[in-house]
């Protein structure tokens, strides 16, 4: 099939030559190639980074949660049957959450202060909702709540506990109590509630790790002098994209005054900073396509510079305006589909064999990229979004055509006397 003029001219133009031009054409298709290649390695991480935070917030947060004004919560159960009867709910949980400050009792030394959050949960409904009270989460020790806690990883560390240790629980009964006796004039010394330290749970997030404790919901009610009350119900969906719908139908079957919070709402902050974190990385790493572009567009400057008498001769010979225009922008799109081939083979190719190159990476220099204390998590997470692939070849093709339209239409104005006086 023979090919039209302008694209046969281009094509020839661009046969390698031992030239300073081939030099930065070269250059450019680089560019171009390490532009996008950047761009969807960085997506695709940030695209992971952001699912992986999504499971570990579902992991032990409940789709939807159910209180009172007050948080206190009386008629729970005959709550939680009406929950249950919506269609999207799998499972429902009541419980009990709130801030301590625990004591340390060690057998040497001074003990250690912390104030963490106590979460009281009824251990046979907490695995409908939440993978908190299940073998996954479990690092040592048992499941047992029944005087005992479940301690994150994070505060052990903190207060260097061991499954068997004690913890003195002072909660907010205890401190209303103690106010009381003082109004009154009262001498009582209140004790704080012991409780023994019987399981070390990872619930795979450093802030969950760092600032909850598990107990029984009758130990958190005893803490909180609940009696038979608690703060809440956590509700379980099918599917976490219908926490808002289920949100709205809960709101018109459960009675006036309650107040009904997905788990979007109670971790927007986050959400929101990464999917802004996102976007400007997004924005960020597109002036590197703008940058590989001003090397298409000083490549084409040079060319149309080094070609002037040709141009001259093919508009002598009747070549118009428009063909000349479309020969050397038919180079720009030459340049941008290959850089942007080589760029997606070479970006996904690195996303493919990420976790082996940190690997490589730890052996060679002996650090750790991304260490897993911090950052919670053994392999590099990643996940291609084919619309982000979408957005970045569209772009970046749009930049590169940009970058070789200003050449193109200067070479296109060339009248046939300048370009042979040019010679």
């Amino acid at each position: 099939m023979k090919l039209p003029f302008e694209l046969a001219l281009a094509l020839r133009y661009l046969r390698p030559k031992r030239t300073f031009v081939s030099v930065i054409t070269l250059i450019s298709i680089i560019g171009v190639t390490l532009g996008v290649a950047v761009l969807i390695i960085v997506m695709s991480v940030m695209s992971g980074f952001d699912l992986m935070l999504r499971e570990r917030l579902l992991n032990f947060n409940s789709h939807i949660k159910v209180f009172t004004q007050d948080r206190v919560m009386t008629e729970y159960r005959e709550l939680r049957e009406t929950v249950l009867e919506n269609e999207s709910v799998t499972g429902v949980a009541p419980f009990v959450i709130g801030p301590v400050l625990v004591e340390t009792q060690p057998d040497e030394g001074l003990p250690q202060i912390y104030t963490p959050y106590i979460r009281g949960v009824d251990i046979d409904l907490e695995p409908t909702v939440s993978s908190l009270v299940s073998s996954n989460s479990l690092v040592v020790g048992e499941l047992d709540l029944d005087g005992g806690l479940l301690v994150g990883s994070e505060i052990r560390s903190q207060l260097k506990l061991n499954v068997g240790d004690y913890l003195a629980v002072h909660s907010a009964r205890s401190f209303h109590r103690i106010r009381e006796a003082q109004e009154e004039g009262s001498e009582l010394v209140l004790l704080p509630d012991d409780y023994e330290v019987r399981g070390i749970v990872d619930a795979g997030y450093f802030e969950y790790n760092a600032n909850f404790m598990l107990t029984s919901l009758e130990n958190a009610q005893d803490l909180y002098d609940l009696g038979d009350a608690v703060h809440g119900l956590g509700v379980r969906l099918k599917d976490a994209s219908l926490a808002e719908p289920t949100r709205q139908q809960l709101l018109k079957t459960l009675p006036a005054g309650l107040v009904v919070r997905t788990w979007e709402d109670e971790n927007s902050h986050l959400l929101e900073a990464l999917r802004v974190e996102r976007n400007v990385m997004f924005y960020l790493l597109f002036f590197v396509m703008i940058v590989a572009a001003f090397g298409i567009t000083s490549s084409q400057i040079t060319f149309v510079v080094q070609r002037t008498p040709e141009i001259g001769t093919l508009k002598a010979l009747g070549a118009t305006g428009g063909q000349i225009m479309r020969v050397f922008l038919s180079q720009s799109l030459f340049v941008a589909a290959l850089g942007l081939t080589f760029g997606f083979g070479i970006g996904l190719l690195a996303l493919e064999f990420r976790n082996e190159f940190l690997v490589l990476m730890r052996d060679l220099t002996g650090f750790e990229i991304f260490p897993a204390s911090i950052y919670g998590f053994q392999a590099l997470p990643a996940q291609i979004v084919p619309g982000d692939l979408v957005k970045i070849g569209v772009g970046s093709f749009l930049i590169c055509l940009l970058a070789g339209l200003l050449p193109a239409w200067n070479a296109s104005r060339l009248r046939p006397v300048e370009a042979f006086r040019h010679e």
